[in-house]
């Protein structure tokens, strides 16, 4: 059941056509990632994520948690592609071992 994490960063970038103006606060900054929300709470202001979960006072540190996610989403992809390009080369090299075999058993049997 490990493998949810994989969509969720990707629907930002794919509404770029029609820009929605929902605003918690009376300007979302520009350099905020896709989907973060800003509140504003008296004087104080806080970057809200996505999920609702994480919560930052500063636009450097929401930008800083945004880019190690992403560096994160895209070793998780990377190591999901070699995993399986392992898995294809092994049933390849399955293959080619049946062929041989076949063929050794075909020569074994007229001899």
């Amino acid at each position: 059941g490990g493998g949810g994490g994989e969509g969720g960063g990707g629907d930002g970038a794919a509404g770029g056509g029609k820009e929605e103006k929902k605003k918690t606060a009376n300007e979302t900054p520009a350099s905020l990632p896709p989907g973060w929300t800003v509140e504003v709470r008296g004087r104080s202001t806080a970057y809200v994520s996505p999920d609702g979960m994480t919560h930052f006072s500063t636009l450097a540190k929401v930008q800083r948690y945004h880019k190690q996610q992403m560096a994160l989403a895209e070793r998780f992809q990377q190591q999901q592609q070699r995993h399986a390009e392992a898995k294809k080369r092994e049933k390849e090299k399955e293959a080619l071992e049946q062929k041989q075999k076949q063929k050794q058993g075909a020569s074994g049997g007229e001899a």
